[in-house]
């Protein structure tokens, strides 16, 4: 054979394997725009499930509160041990008892580690009041946490919860001498302002559903602010003052009160100086102190 029906041939042979392979690819695209083209076909939908995630970001040592957090489907495949789920029929137990809400029961948790918008939620990202390292993971670093006594009137009633901010007050019992006599006399002042509430240690009892008022808040002060309120407990009684959450600034933490805020008792009795009360015009005048020179006098109207 000579060499141009060999080159002929193998010039043949390329012909023949290009068609064939070009013929095979285009009949496995005709076929598989046919199958699309099919109706009643849909494509395999994606399986998802509801999981409960922060609904923004949330640094770490910040309180976690129920709207913070929101369901947010989430690919199954992509679900792993420790997020919450929630079941398709938790809105209305078969039981028809009141549905559980898995939200509530991060209440007054603390974030370990930032958690970022849309990130899910687990137990393990977050320490529980009571938890070993609560403190400690809300506390903020060069801060102290000191627990005041309150009542149900001190403690607002039991309104006061972790994450709140309050004022401090001071009451406290002074005796003084006028006229020769020794008399008790009132007082109070803010003795802290801003101070955020760590932990609270109010219960709710099964029995009956109240809230039993709190014994003790722990607050988040500074040293000197720990110092100041071990002396407040032995002058006087401490209570509480809520505050607003929408705060003047939102990065201040614990303010100094203005030293020249305080309240009298004379600032509450109204009522001195009415005749009718004290009766006579001695009881009902005022006096004024005059210094002349190294001598003093009392002038009474």
């Amino acid at each position: 054979m000579s060499i141009r029906n060999i080159a002929f041939l193998v010039v043949a042979i390329v012909v023949a394997g290009g068609t064939a392979l070009y013929v095979k690819t285009w009949i496995g695209a005709e076929r598989a725009r046919a199958q699309i083209a099919q109706p009643g076909e849909k494509p395999k939908a994606l399986a998802v499930s509801m999981v409960l995630v922060a609904k923004r970001t949330m640094t770490a040592g910040s309180f976690v509160k129920p709207d913070l957090l929101e369901w947010k489907p989430w690919p199954e495949d992509g679900i792993i041990e420790g997020y919450l789920v929630r079941k398709p029929n938790a809105a209305n137990p078969e039981d028809g008892s009141e549905p559980v809400d898995p939200k509530a029961g991060f209440e007054g948790a603390v974030v370990r580690n930032e958690l970022a918008a849309g990130q899910p939620v687990t137990n393990d990202r977050v320490v529980h009041p009571g938890e070993r390292g609560f403190l400690a993971a809300v506390l903020e670093p060069g801060s102290r946490a000191v627990s005041v006594p309150v009542n149900a009137t001190t403690g607002i009633s039991g309104f006061i919860f972790p994450g709140d901010w309050v004022d401090v007050l001071l009451t406290m019992r002074v005796k003084s001498d006028e006229d020769g006599k020794a008399k008790t006399r009132y007082f109070s002042q803010t003795l802290l302002a801003g101070t955020r509430v760590l932990a609270i240690d109010q219960t709710v009892e099964n029995v009956d559903g109240k809230a039993a008022p709190a014994k003790t808040a722990t607050l988040q002060v500074s040293p000197k602010q720990a110092e100041e309120i071990a002396i407040a407990l032995t002058m006087g009684d401490l209570s509480l003052s809520l505050r607003s959450l929408a705060r003047d600034n939102e990065g201040e933490t614990t303010r100094k009160p203005n030293p020249n805020s305080y309240t009298l008792d004379m600032d509450v009795y109204h009522m001195l100086g009415d005749r009718r009360l004290f009766g006579g015009a001695k009881a009902a005048g005022q006096q004024v102190h005059v210094l002349r020179g190294d001598e003093a006098e009392t002038a009474k109207f």
